[in-house]
Parts: structure tokens; C-alpha cells; sequence
């Protein structure tokens, strides 16, 4: 069992300076010289179950493992991923919602829950960095410390290495393949790795409200991050896009930036009426603002069937008007962002 010492723990709770026990519910099983794993890794939700950002959804899973809870609206919101449109207008990405991509919020969101990480991205054929990269995955389960992953197991979401194995292969949970609650062999290459090296002073409530609601104010008004648009001039490119596609290529991605932008405002109205309270005199704003987002998410609920998933056009366009459909409805959650943004300005 593996304890830290550290600064007050609950999100939920007055700010103390006294210092309270962050007691994991995890420990290191050695079934041999090269093979290891942590055990005592909680389920992940999975999908349609109010964690459809996988990153964030095994982020959550894997500090309330170490002895650090903070909930998934906590994490979206102070990454700003609760409120961060972004589309790429180069071509369709199904990286749309990764918090890895374009405008990428680990730093914001490391920095607030008070955890310094590391991230290597590896080719399978980089044999010098593959090793680098085993290396520092092992001595992070041996320290009793998952490791955040994408793509082990395929497609290219993200789950958690939970151990590895003399043949250099890994233990690992993940949304795919019944891999929720078990763990099971990984399956693909970690295209992509988040190491957790270091946990600071836990958060402390307030920071965590203010860098939320100002990322929200920051997202919504950025135009552009290298090749991705943000904020409204992402749901006009969104919106452009979708009126002028030539070809079905577009639709999983279409649909799954969809489906994620449901998720985040979902955890965007959680999370703001969960500490409306705590703005005072302000929190009629904050409400409002909460709103705006419920507003927003019953209206792309209400219109999924404009967003087609790819098994409904597998070798056809869908046609013009369901895609123009979508745009209205794009243009009209952007609407509906813009007055829960200027209710969050009035908070602050």
C-alpha cells in the first residue's frame, strides 16, 4: 500500500493548510524477474457513460487509484476540455477532441491537480527510443504508477498499462475489447505516452474554479492553433466543411468530434452548477452560464440523427440536406456558447 503525505486531498472541501494522507488503493505484484503489474487499477466507465474523452476518463481512473480523487467534470473543466472547440480545416481528424492534439491542455490541467508528467511519442521503428520508452514505462509500474496510452489497444483511444512482460509486452485497461474492468494483453503500439513522474500539493478548490472558467473565456475566443481552429471560428470551419464535402471519408470523424462535443458541455453544465455556490453574489452568472451549456447539449442530443456513424453510409455520401442540417445546428450551439461565455465573463 503506498501512502503520500501532501496538502488537502478533497475538491469537495474547505481549503486547509493541514496535511492530509493521499493513501492509494494500489500495489506492485512481481510475478517474476521481467514481469510485473499493478494491481488494484479501477474500471473505466467506457463509452456513452459520460467519459467519452478517453484520455480524461483514464486520467480520472488512474489518480483516484494513486489516492488522488478528482472527478472527471473536475479534470475537463480545469484542462478546459469541457469547453474547448477544436477542428482542423486541413482535413476531417478524428483527433478533433484529443487533449493531446492542437491546442493541447496537459499542461493546464497537469499544472492545476498538481502533477508533474513527461509524453513520448515513439515510432514502432525507433529502436533506440522504443527501448527509452520500455524503460521509463517499467520503472513507473515498478514504482506502482500506471501509465497513460493511446492506441494499445486499437483503435486509437486511450487506456492505461497496467504492467508488462518479459517479451516486452504490455498489461493494460482500455474502452476496447473488454478491457473496462480486466487486464488484458495490449494489442497495438503506444502511439502515444503519458508518464505521471511526480505528485505535488494536491489542488486547491479555488485555483481549480478560476482556471476553469478562464479557460473557458480563453478557448472560445482563440481563432486558430497550427492547423486547427478554435473556439466559434471552429464551428464556422465545422459548419463550411460539412456544406462543401465531396467524398464519406469525412464521417467518423465528423461524427465522433460530434459525439465528444456532447460530452465535453455535458461535463461543462455538471461542473458549473457543482460550484456555482462558491462565486457568491456572482453564481446567478455561473448558473446561467450552466445553462446555456444544458441548452446546447439537449440541442445536438436532439438532433444526433443529422450525424450519421459510418455503418449507416458504408458506401454512399450521406445525402446534402442531413449534412446542411448539421451545420444549422452547429451554428445555433455556437450561438447558444457565445451567451454562456459572456455569463462567465460576468462572473469573474
Amino acid at each position: 500500500m503506498l501512502i503520500f503525505i501532501l496538502g488537502p486531498t478533497s475538491c469537495g472541501a474547505p481549503d486547509s493548510p493541514e496535511a492530509v494522507r493521499e493513501r492509494a488503493r494500489v500495489s506492485v505484484v512481481r510475478e517474476g524477474p521481467d514481469a510485473v503489474r499493478v494491481d488494484g487499477v479501477g474500471p473505466l466507465a467506457g463509452f456513452a457513460k459520460g467519459r467519452d474523452c478517453t484520455f480524461i476518463g483514464c486520467l480520472e481512473v488512474l489518480l483516484e487509484s494513486a489516492g488522488r480523487r478528482i472527478s472527471y467534470d473536475d479534470l475537463m473543466a480545469v484542462s478546459g476540455m469541457a469547453f474547448r472547440t477544436q477542428f482542423r480545416v486541413d482535413r476531417w481528424d478524428v483527433g478533433n477532441p484529443d487533449p493531446l492534439v492542437g491546442d493541447t491542455r496537459l499542461d493546464a490541467l497537469f499544472e492545476t491537480v498538481g502533477l508533474k508528467f513527461e509524453v513520448r511519442i515513439v515510432r514502432l521503428d525507433e529502436l533506440a527510443e522504443k527501448d527509452a520508452l520500455h524503460r521509463a514505462i517499467c520503472r513507473s509500474i515498478d514504482a506502482g504508477m500506471p501509465a497513460l496510452a493511446a492506441n494499445i489497444i486499437p483503435p486509437e483511444d486511450w487506456g492505461i498499462i497496467t504492467g508488462y512482460r518479459r517479451d516486452r509486452t504490455y498489461l493494460c485497461r482500455s474502452y476496447n475489447d473488454g478491457a473496462l474492468t480486466i487486464d488484458e494483453p495490449a494489442k497495438g503500439w503506444p502511439t502515444a505516452v503519458v508518464i505521471l513522474t511526480e505528485k505535488l500539493s494536491p489542488p486547491v478548490r479555488e485555483r481549480m474554479r478560476m482556471a476553469a472558467v478562464k479557460s473557458a473565456i480563453e478557448l472560445w475566443e482563440k481563432r486558430a492553433v497550427g492547423p486547427f481552429a478554435q473556439g466559434g471560428h471552429a464551428f464556422d470551419q465545422w459548419s463550411q466543411l460539412l456544406r462543401t464535402v465531396a467524398d464519406r471519408d469525412y464521417v467518423h470523424a465528423n461524427f465522433w468530434t460530434y459525439i465528444c462535443l456532447i460530452d465535453a458541455r455535458a461535463a461543462a453544465v455538471r461542473y458549473l452548477r457543482s460550484v456555482a455556490r462558491d462565486f457568491g453574489s456572482k453564481q446567478l452568472h455561473v448558473m446561467a452560464a450552466a445553462d446555456f451549456y444544458d441548452r446546447e447539449v439537449r440541442l445536438l442530443l436532439d438532433n444526433l440523427s443529422s450525424v450519421p456513424p459510418e455503418h449507416e453510409f458504408k458506401d454512399s455520401l450521406p445525402p446534402a440536406k442531413v449534412r446542411n442540417k448539421q451545420a444549422e445546428v452547429l451554428q445555433s450551439a455556437k450561438q447558444l456558447e457565445a451567451q454562456a461565455i459572456e455569463s462567465l465573463k460576468k462572473a469573474l
